[in-house]
């Protein structure tokens, strides 16, 4: 079985959901990004060839993340690469050409004893000799500037990233040279780790998009470099069956939507990166004073917080939470996200409305909570539909846990069900499992236990608890399947378990011999 994945959350409360995809893009066709190409080396802890994305600055140099080439536990780096561009796909030794490098430089920041810094994961490579792009049919990506970039971090809207690379997973098993390219949104700036960070979804955990490139269009409608793909890390906790996967072989007709993993990737911001090596590479626009300005005042954090800029103050706030969650920060917390869901932001005012109805940190005030709930439901925000059907659906209960589904009036039950649907759709792991339920119950909808098993296998693929083991259910009596398949209901309600989900260890128990 494979082991576990890695999981990474700021909140324990917080639930998102997001059909962006960052991995497992469409292809790209030969012509287009000829700039982002593919580079090949020796790893030099195991001997074995790897690759990773790179992207081509000029004629002499080429960048990709430090990761990809300097060992983080052994800091050892890799000592040549090959850089190949490819005329057809995949590649073989027979339609594309191969440039060697000469000197590789790591960001001297990279590893610290702390560990390492996502935002200094940078290399640069420098060819042997100066390439002919002419020839090549190459032009280099052209950079967002420290001044461009101090103004997206002042204006918090960083467009639409598009995002090109290679799948660099075990070469034995996939082709080389196949490119991908995909586009997410809702990108932000992270002060704390002075990256640019992303929730997206991944269909094939493991995959290994070290370097991957990383361009915005400006208002000139021009594309530009903004960064490198660094660092992806899963949401959740999901496991996979090994020899019985229902995903992929399914006994009844259920149409599953392609990613199935929420993760959080992190962005190398490129004028970050080489403006604290500013003296390595003298580019256009990367003058003493453009970073000077960019590294001192532009992302500083209190000085976001202090001129109120909302995803500042929120950041500030989850980190206060995730520090301490005892109630001596509470009224600071409750101080900054108020403030900045009144400047618009929207996952500030869901965080907080969670806050007010869990009765942990803050004194449970469901009133309040609702006022701030019912604001983004008309901005048609999921999380907030998920958390007015709660209230609706749960209305004497804060946690609803163990509290039994009923019917309300019908005008309530249809309101619910909408709710929900709309959350469920937009990928919200525990809307798709409430939604379940009320197939299962027929509440607001009619009663069918084939979309009961549908939603419950979706929140179970995100490694939502509750989910699996529902599903683990409708594998074990086969109530929504042509028959039961005990070793997979038994694989759903062990994964439900291991995160603490009461009734399958109950469950579990009862199975144990005395």
């Amino acid at each position: 079985m494979r082991g576990l994945l890695k999981s990474l959350t700021l909140l324990s409360f917080i639930t998102s959901g997001y059909a962006q995809a960052i991995i497992n893009g469409t292809d790209v066709a030969i012509k287009d990004w000829r700039s982002v190409v593919l580079i090949e080396f020796i790893d030099p802890d195991n001997g074995r060839t790897s690759t990773c994305t790179a992207v081509i600055l000029s004629d002499l140099y080429a960048i990709t993340t430090a990761s990809c080439v300097l060992h983080e536990e052994t800091a050892k780096q890799v000592s040549k690469v090959k850089i190949c561009i490819g005329n057809k796909k995949p590649f073989t030794g027979k339609n594309q050409q191969c440039f060697s490098t000469t000197q590789i430089y790591s960001h001297h920041n990279f590893i610290t004893n702390s560990g390492t810094s996502l935002a200094n994961n940078l290399a640069y490579l420098k060819f042997s000799s100066p390439l002919d792009l002419r020839k090549l049919d190459i032009q280099p990506a052209i950079l967002v500037t420290p001044a461009e970039f101090s103004h997206l971090v002042a204006s918090q809207k960083i467009p639409p990233i598009t995002w090109v690379g290679f799948d660099a997973k075990d070469l034995a098993k996939r082709p080389l040279g196949v490119k991908h390219q995909g586009t997410v949104e809702n990108a932000e700036f992270d002060y704390g780790s002075l990256t640019i960070r992303v929730k997206s979804s991944v269909t094939r955990p493991g995959n290994h998009y070290q370097g991957m490139a990383s361009f915005i269009k400006n208002q000139q409608g021009q594309w530009r470099l903004i960064g490198l793909v660094s660092h992806s890390t899963p949401d959740k906790i999901v496991t996979y069956y090994p020899e019985f996967n229902p995903c992929d072989e399914d006994p009844i007709p259920v149409k599953y939507p392609k990613p199935i993993l929420v993760v959080t990737s992190s962005i190398t911001a490129y004028p970050i990166a080489a403006c604290k090596m500013i003296g390595f590479l003298t580019l256009e626009g990367y003058d003493e004073l453009a970073c000077k300005g960019l590294l001192q005042r532009k992302i500083d954090w209190s000085r976001a917080v202090e001129k109120e800029q909302p995803n500042a103050l929120r950041q500030l706030a989850v980190k206060l939470y995730s520090d301490n969650k005892s109630k001596t920060d509470a009224g600071e917390i409750y101080k900054l996200l108020y403030q900045a869901q009144k400047s618009g932001d929207e996952e500030a005012g869901t965080l907080l409305s969670q806050l007010l109805l869990e009765d942990k940190l803050l004194t449970r005030d469901v009133e309040q909570a609702r006022g701030f709930i019912e604001q983004l439901v008309l901005k048609n925000n999921a999380m907030a539909k998920l958390l007015l059907a709660k209230i609706k659906l749960f209305p004497n209960n804060d946690n609803y846990k163990g509290s039994e589904i009923k019917h309300s009036t019908k005008e309530t039950d249809l309101e619910i069900f909408s709710l929900l649907e709309s959350a469920a759709n937009k990928g919200l792991a525990e809307a798709q499992y409430l939604l379940a339920q009320l197939y299962q119950n027929g509440i607001g909808v009619s009663e069918s236990r084939t979309k009961a098993y549908h939603w419950f296998a979706l929140s179970a693929q995100q490694g939502y608890a509750d989910g699996q083991f529902q599903l683990g259910m409708q594998w074990l009596d086969g109530r929504a399947v042509k028959e039961a398949y005990p070793e997979i209901g038994l694989f759903w309600i062990n994964q439900a378990a291991a995160q603490g989900q009461l009734d399958a260890q109950n469950y579990l128990g009862l199975l144990k011999p005395n």
